[in-house]
């Protein structure tokens, strides 16, 4: 029987650059926010779980609120800000002690009032006795006595999780989650890509309901932002990332974290969806996102999105476009290629079927004497060699591991193994071995016999 606790919420908020990341770091203990000395860095809400006293609660990390912007991405920013204050159970309203009040710090008290939920006021920056001093000037904004607190220097971060905990402890109204105790981790996917592909969209379009901020400019995401979700029973942790682009293209500070960040939630999923522009179809930038995932040993699904609005420009079938893009890069007849709108919903869900199948082929185990069946009629032994060129003598393989998916091939002498060998032997291996979407590395080693 599933065992299910209450697990509370806290929403951290203020204005831009107070310091709700850094917070948000100490608190969870691990770089997770993305903390750059530039405004609105922040933009899509960020959680994480973390404990206190053996409670677990699930800290929530928002954009910097201004009520004087009302352009659309930073509308986009303030929803998802009152959204994140709804769920919440308390909220922490983050203040910068060296400015101390200013009217956006007054404009954001009277917001927090509608809300009417539990609020303390974390006063950051005090980073000495002398500033610690001015933390009484919080006392206006009417939510009590401030937590003085230093993210830099971490001080006073304990009391704040004390506070916390006092506050929190008994409350039961949270949301309810799966025991990570009693339950099997859920399937982790990265959702990949160059900016403005429609990865937010497809996220949203999963989750249905506005999760990540869609916009029309580039770069709108700027860090890793996970969700839980269910689907016919099955738990899913979605990772949506900001675009992945060619270093000599970064121009901010914030871009060098950012593709930071999605490169580690490559490493950390188990199913990567790498999404294709369909106007675009495959740049050197989604090749060096290729190389990455297959450098991790990642099972990948390759979606090209906005397919709607292809087929009312183009004359071009799905198989056609498929051809096209293998013929402009060979190595993504490895994965498989589906095509969605995530604008539309189109082919979205349907997509959840082909990672389940991806996920179960990553616990491929195949037995020894199956695999050198494969090769009994096919040896490697039989490719062309260049003259003067010693031709290696292929004895038997193995299967090594799994996720990643390796095998070791035991041959006479190593060294005299040619790229064109290996090719050989990963061809037959997936025309043999239900691998499709899988990374397969294949290692030479010296057999034991021909080292005596």
């Amino acid at each position: 029987m599933e065992k299910r606790k209450n697990i509370v919420t806290v929403c951290i908020v203020g204005r831009p650059n107070v310091g709700k990341s850094s917070l948000f770091n100490c608190l969870f203990k691990k770089r997770r926010a993305v903390v750059v000395e530039q405004s609105g860095t922040t933009r899509d809400r960020v959680e994480a779980i973390i404990t206190i006293n053996s409670l677990k609660i699930k800290l929530v990390d928002t954009g910097g609120y201004l009520a004087e912007d009302n352009d659309e991405l930073s509308l986009q920013v303030k929803d998802q800000i009152c959204r994140a204050m709804e769920e919440a159970s308390l909220i922490l309203f983050v203040t910068d002690c060296v400015s101390g009040v200013v009217p956006s710090d007054k404009e954001i008290a009277v917001l927090l009032r509608k809300f009417n939920k539990p609020v303390i006021v974390a006063a950051n920056k005090i980073d000495n006795d002398k500033l610690a001093d001015d933390a009484v000037e919080f006392f206006q904004l009417g939510f009590g006595k401030p937590e003085e607190i230093s993210c830099l220097h971490r001080r006073g971060i304990r009391t704040l999780r004390e506070r916390l905990f006092a506050e929190l402890k008994d409350e039961e109204d949270g949301e309810e989650y799966l025991d990570a105790s009693d339950e099997k981790e859920p399937l982790k996917i990265a959702v990949v890509g160059r900016p403005n592909v429609g990865k937010s969209s497809f996220v949203n379009n999963l989750l249905e309901r506005n999760r990540v901020i869609v916009s029309d400019i580039p770069g709108t995401t700027r860090d890793s932002i996970d969700t839980s979700f269910i689907y016919e029973e099955d738990e899913y942790l979605l990772i949506d990332n900001a675009g992945m682009r060619h270093k000599r293209k970064i121009k901010e500070p914030v871009d060098v974290f950012s593709i930071m960040r999605s490169k580690e939630s490559i490493k950390r999923a188990d199913i990567i969806v790498l999404l294709l522009d369909a106007a675009s179809g495959v740049t050197k930038d989604d090749l060096s996102i290729i190389d990455f995932i297959e450098e991790n040993g990642k099972a990948c699904l390759i979606l090209v999105n906005k397919w709607d609005l292809a087929e009312e420009t183009e004359d071009v079938t799905k198989d056609i476009y498929r051809e096209r893009l293998i013929y402009a890069a060979n190595r993504l007849s490895k994965f498989p290629i589906e095509f969605i709108s995530a604008k539309t919903g189109k082919n979205v869900i349907s997509s959840l079927s082909i990672i389940k199948v991806l996920n179960l082929n990553l616990d491929l185990r195949v037995s020894t004497p199956f695999l050198n069946a494969i090769f009994k009629k096919n040896s490697p032994s039989k490719v062309p060699v260049p003259r003067r060129k010693k031709r290696p003598n292929f004895l038997y393989i193995v299967q090594s591991s799994q996720r990643p998916v390796e095998f070791k091939f035991f041959v006479n002498d190593p060294s005299s193994v040619l790229p064109s060998h290996l090719n050989y032997i990963e061809n037959k291996l997936r025309e043999n071995l239900p691998i499709t979407g899988i990374p397969i590395k294949v290692f030479m080693r010296k057999s034991r016999k021909e080292r005596r």
